[in-house]
Protein backbone atom coordinates (compact mmCIF):
# COMPACT_ATOMS: atom_id res chain seq x y z
CA UNK A 1 0.00 0.00 0.00
CA UNK A 2 1.39 3.38 -1.01
CA UNK A 3 2.03 6.02 1.60
CA UNK A 4 -0.12 9.12 1.12
CA UNK A 5 1.84 12.33 1.68
CA UNK A 6 0.43 15.87 1.41
CA UNK A 7 2.72 18.90 1.25
CA UNK A 8 1.48 22.48 1.41
CA UNK A 9 3.50 25.13 -0.39
CA UNK A 10 4.94 22.42 -2.61
CA UNK A 11 5.43 24.30 -5.87
CA UNK A 12 8.68 26.11 -5.06
CA UNK A 13 11.54 26.45 -2.59
CA UNK A 14 11.71 24.11 0.36
CA UNK A 15 8.39 22.47 -0.46
CA UNK A 16 9.39 21.53 -4.00
CA UNK A 17 12.83 20.35 -2.88
CA UNK A 18 11.14 18.22 -0.22
CA UNK A 19 8.86 16.62 -2.81
CA UNK A 20 11.83 15.89 -5.06
CA UNK A 21 13.64 14.23 -2.16
CA UNK A 22 10.60 12.18 -1.16
CA UNK A 23 10.17 10.85 -4.69
CA UNK A 24 13.89 10.16 -5.01
CA UNK A 25 13.77 8.05 -1.87
CA UNK A 26 10.58 6.13 -2.69
CA UNK A 27 8.96 6.77 -6.08
CA UNK A 28 6.83 3.65 -6.35
CA UNK A 29 5.71 3.50 -2.74
CA UNK A 30 4.47 7.08 -2.51
CA UNK A 31 1.29 8.91 -3.47
CA UNK A 32 2.19 12.59 -3.30
CA UNK A 33 -0.27 15.48 -3.14
CA UNK A 34 0.92 19.02 -3.91
CA UNK A 35 -1.31 21.44 -1.98
CA UNK A 36 -0.77 25.01 -3.17
CA UNK A 37 -2.52 28.30 -3.85
CA UNK A 38 -1.45 28.95 -7.45
CA UNK A 39 -2.83 26.27 -9.79
CA UNK A 40 -0.56 27.02 -12.76
CA UNK A 41 2.62 27.01 -10.69
CA UNK A 42 1.52 23.77 -9.06
CA UNK A 43 0.92 22.15 -12.45
CA UNK A 44 4.39 23.31 -13.51
CA UNK A 45 5.88 21.79 -10.36
CA UNK A 46 4.05 18.52 -11.00
CA UNK A 47 5.39 18.41 -14.57
CA UNK A 48 8.93 19.00 -13.31
CA UNK A 49 8.62 16.21 -10.74
CA UNK A 50 7.18 13.78 -13.28
CA UNK A 51 9.98 14.62 -15.71
CA UNK A 52 12.44 13.33 -13.11
CA UNK A 53 10.17 10.57 -11.81
CA UNK A 54 7.84 9.46 -14.64
CA UNK A 55 6.45 6.54 -12.62
CA UNK A 56 5.42 8.74 -9.69
CA UNK A 57 1.83 9.38 -8.66
CA UNK A 58 1.49 13.12 -8.05
CA UNK A 59 -1.88 14.73 -7.30
CA UNK A 60 -2.82 18.41 -7.13
CA UNK A 61 -4.89 20.24 -4.52
CA UNK A 62 -5.70 23.94 -4.55
CA UNK A 63 -5.59 25.56 -1.12
CA UNK A 64 -4.89 29.06 0.15
CA UNK A 65 -4.01 28.78 3.82
CA UNK A 66 -4.79 32.46 4.36
CA UNK A 67 -8.46 31.78 3.51
CA UNK A 68 -10.74 29.89 5.89
CA UNK A 69 -13.17 28.91 3.14
CA UNK A 70 -10.32 27.63 0.95
CA UNK A 71 -8.90 25.51 3.77
CA UNK A 72 -12.31 24.01 4.59
CA UNK A 73 -12.96 23.25 0.92
CA UNK A 74 -9.54 21.64 0.52
CA UNK A 75 -10.01 19.54 3.65
CA UNK A 76 -13.32 18.21 2.32
CA UNK A 77 -11.60 17.36 -0.96
CA UNK A 78 -8.80 15.50 0.81
CA UNK A 79 -11.25 13.41 2.85
CA UNK A 80 -13.11 12.47 -0.33
CA UNK A 81 -9.90 11.46 -2.12
CA UNK A 82 -8.02 9.60 0.59
CA UNK A 83 -9.02 7.36 3.48
CA UNK A 84 -5.82 8.26 5.31
CA UNK A 85 -2.79 10.56 5.31
CA UNK A 86 0.48 9.00 6.34
CA UNK A 87 2.29 12.31 6.43
CA UNK A 88 1.20 15.95 6.38
CA UNK A 89 3.91 18.55 5.75
CA UNK A 90 2.76 22.04 6.73
CA UNK A 91 5.19 24.12 4.73
CA UNK A 92 3.24 26.93 3.02
CA UNK A 93 4.07 30.42 4.24
CA UNK A 94 4.71 34.03 3.37
CA UNK A 95 7.25 36.60 4.56
CA UNK A 96 6.68 40.29 3.77
CA UNK A 97 9.64 42.12 2.25
CA UNK A 98 11.64 43.81 5.04
CA UNK A 99 11.92 47.61 5.20
CA UNK A 100 14.70 49.59 6.88
CA UNK A 101 13.53 51.58 9.93
CA UNK A 102 15.84 54.60 10.12
CA UNK A 103 14.40 55.81 13.43
CA UNK A 104 14.97 52.44 15.07
CA UNK A 105 18.51 52.40 13.69
CA UNK A 106 19.54 55.67 15.32
CA UNK A 107 17.77 54.73 18.53
CA UNK A 108 19.63 51.43 18.59
CA UNK A 109 23.00 53.14 18.18
CA UNK A 110 22.72 54.49 21.71
CA UNK A 111 21.23 51.42 23.35
CA UNK A 112 22.66 48.34 25.04
CA UNK A 113 21.48 46.24 22.08
CA UNK A 114 23.68 47.96 19.49
CA UNK A 115 25.90 44.89 18.95
CA UNK A 116 22.89 42.62 18.52
CA UNK A 117 21.36 45.13 16.14
CA UNK A 118 24.37 45.09 13.82
CA UNK A 119 24.80 41.32 14.11
CA UNK A 120 21.19 40.33 13.42
CA UNK A 121 19.42 43.50 12.12
CA UNK A 122 16.84 42.84 14.83
CA UNK A 123 14.65 45.87 15.36
CA UNK A 124 15.79 47.84 12.32
CA UNK A 125 14.21 45.66 9.63
CA UNK A 126 10.43 45.81 9.79
CA UNK A 127 7.66 44.10 7.84
CA UNK A 128 4.25 45.39 6.85
CA UNK A 129 1.40 42.94 7.27
CA UNK A 130 -2.04 42.94 5.62
CA UNK A 131 -5.51 41.81 6.68
CA UNK A 132 -7.34 38.93 4.99
CA UNK A 133 -10.98 38.85 3.91
CA UNK A 134 -11.65 36.88 7.11
CA UNK A 135 -10.31 39.75 9.22
CA UNK A 136 -7.09 37.98 10.25
CA UNK A 137 -3.53 39.22 9.91
CA UNK A 138 -2.29 37.75 6.65
CA UNK A 139 1.02 36.32 7.87
CA UNK A 140 -0.60 34.75 10.94
CA UNK A 141 -3.41 33.29 8.84
CA UNK A 142 -1.13 31.92 6.12
CA UNK A 143 1.70 30.55 8.23
CA UNK A 144 -0.18 29.33 11.29
CA UNK A 145 -3.96 29.56 11.58
CA UNK A 146 -4.76 28.08 8.17
CA UNK A 147 -2.53 25.12 8.87
CA UNK A 148 -4.00 24.62 12.34
CA UNK A 149 -7.50 24.62 10.85
CA UNK A 150 -6.39 22.15 8.18
CA UNK A 151 -5.00 19.77 10.81
CA UNK A 152 -8.22 19.89 12.82
CA UNK A 153 -10.34 19.26 9.73
CA UNK A 154 -8.14 16.35 8.63
CA UNK A 155 -8.13 14.56 11.97
CA UNK A 156 -10.40 11.78 10.59
CA UNK A 157 -7.72 10.77 8.06
CA UNK A 158 -4.77 11.41 10.37
CA UNK A 159 -5.80 9.72 13.60
CA UNK A 160 -6.27 5.96 13.38
CA UNK A 161 -5.60 3.43 16.17
CA UNK A 162 -2.60 1.28 15.42
CA UNK A 163 -1.31 3.51 12.61
CA UNK A 164 1.04 6.42 13.04
CA UNK A 165 0.75 9.58 10.96
CA UNK A 166 3.49 12.17 10.76
CA UNK A 167 2.70 15.85 11.16
CA UNK A 168 5.63 18.10 10.24
CA UNK A 169 5.70 21.91 10.49
CA UNK A 170 8.35 23.94 8.69
CA UNK A 171 9.56 26.54 11.17
CA UNK A 172 12.46 28.98 10.83
CA UNK A 173 15.66 30.04 12.53
CA UNK A 174 14.02 33.47 12.44
CA UNK A 175 11.50 32.37 15.05
CA UNK A 176 12.28 34.74 17.94
CA UNK A 177 10.54 34.68 21.29
CA UNK A 178 10.94 38.45 21.57
CA UNK A 179 8.66 38.91 18.54
CA UNK A 180 5.78 36.89 19.99
CA UNK A 181 3.24 38.07 22.57
CA UNK A 182 0.48 35.90 24.00
CA UNK A 183 -1.83 38.89 24.19
CA UNK A 184 -1.19 39.67 20.51
CA UNK A 185 -0.85 36.29 18.81
CA UNK A 186 -1.69 37.76 15.39
CA UNK A 187 1.05 40.38 15.84
CA UNK A 188 -1.28 43.27 15.07
CA UNK A 189 0.80 45.70 17.12
CA UNK A 190 4.27 44.63 16.03
CA UNK A 191 6.46 44.84 12.95
CA UNK A 192 7.92 41.31 12.90
CA UNK A 193 4.92 39.20 11.80
CA UNK A 194 6.99 36.45 10.19
CA UNK A 195 9.19 35.90 13.22
CA UNK A 196 6.14 35.96 15.49
CA UNK A 197 4.25 33.44 13.36
CA UNK A 198 7.18 31.04 13.27
CA UNK A 199 7.72 31.18 17.03
CA UNK A 200 4.00 30.51 17.44
CA UNK A 201 4.42 27.57 15.06
CA UNK A 202 7.02 26.10 17.41
CA UNK A 203 4.64 26.47 20.34
CA UNK A 204 1.73 24.97 18.43
CA UNK A 205 3.79 21.98 17.34
CA UNK A 206 4.41 21.20 21.01
CA UNK A 207 0.69 21.44 21.72
CA UNK A 208 0.01 19.06 18.84
CA UNK A 209 2.56 16.64 20.26
CA UNK A 210 0.64 16.53 23.53
CA UNK A 211 -2.89 16.55 22.13
CA UNK A 212 -2.66 14.32 19.08
CA UNK A 213 -0.98 11.41 20.82
CA UNK A 214 -1.80 8.99 17.99
CA UNK A 215 0.42 11.00 15.65
CA UNK A 216 4.11 11.75 15.59
CA UNK A 217 4.28 15.53 15.48
CA UNK A 218 7.49 17.44 14.80
CA UNK A 219 8.80 20.69 13.40
CA UNK A 220 11.92 21.46 11.44
CA UNK A 221 13.90 24.69 11.47
CA UNK A 222 15.00 26.24 8.21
Amino acid sequence: MKKVVLVTGANSGIGLALCERLLSDDTEGLQLCLACRNVQRTEDARSALLASHPEAQVDLLQVDTSSISSVLRAARDVKLRYDRLDCLYLNAGIMPNPEFDIKAFFKGLFSSKVITMFATAEGILTQRDAVTADGLQEVFATNLFGHFLLVRELEPVLCHPGRTSQLVWTSSSNAHRSAFKLDDIQHKKGNQPYSSSKYATDLLSLVCLKCFFLMFCSHIHI
